[in-house]
């Protein structure tokens, strides 16, 4: 399952129908409360979150959230070129699977978020 939290209802839709035609089951947040909301209430775990470094600043703190509640989901992060090394140090260790800058090619997404699928979490002892 993979869940896309963004603050742009156009890049929901685009990210989401990329990958429900490549066989993924996709829920879909517009902002950070209902990311937080989904993952207080969905029981089932979410194996990768796609959010949008430039929902706030408090997009390396939600992902910090949500590992306390899924603690095995990795983070593929979107927006700009200039946040991408900042916004990736803020996840924790073994959760990052890179970085999208937008505006991007539905074929980069789905492979980036297949071989995000394939690779191990690393998450420390």
């Amino acid at each position: 399952m993979v869940l896309v939290a963004d603050s742009e209802e156009r890049v929901l839709h685009q990210v989401s129908t990329t990958l429900e035609k490549a066989g993924f089951t996709v829920f879909t947040a517009l902002g950070r409360s209902a990311a937080q909301d989904f993952c207080h209430d969905h029981k089932e775990p979410v194996q990768l979150v796609i959010i949008d470094s430039v929902m706030g600043a408090d997009a390396p703190e939600l992902v910090r959230e949500l590992c306390q509640s899924n603690p095995g989901f990795r983070v593929l992060f979107t927006g700009s070129q200039d946040e991408s090394a900042a916004t990736q140090q803020a996840v924790p260790a073994g959760h990052s699977c890179g970085y999208l800058t937008k505006p991007f090619r539905r074929s980069h997404l789905l492979g980036i978020v297949l071989k995000a699928m394939d690779a191990p979490l690393a998450l420390s002892a």
